[in-house]
């Protein structure tokens, strides 16, 4: 079964956040669907644990690195002497 949206601006908004996410507007559809599913208590096929794993493998790898905005080390920052005192 297709799923047709008529709704313009709900079609706008799932475009927006397909683009933020970096995914299709089928899975921005399909998360809040299992969303919403699993907030009323509906049952839901989940995908398996693997692929869920995977896809969260993937939004982690999809951060980008930051360097650190204090250039000291822990032990500089929490006052450890070379010696493991303060």
């Amino acid at each position: 079964m297709a799923l047709v949206i008529e709704d313009v601006q709900l079609e706008h908004l799932a475009e927006q956040i397909a683009v933020a996410e970096g995914v299709s507007v089928a899975e921005v559809v399909r998360e809040s669907l299992l969303s919403l599913a699993g907030l009323r208590g509906v049952a839901a096929h989940k995908p398996p644990l693997r692929d869920r794993l995977a896809a969260l493998a993937r939004e982690v790898d999809a951060v980008p690195q930051r360097s650190p905005a204090d250039g000291r080390s822990d032990n500089d920052i929490l006052g450890y002497d070379e010696y493991g005192g303060w």
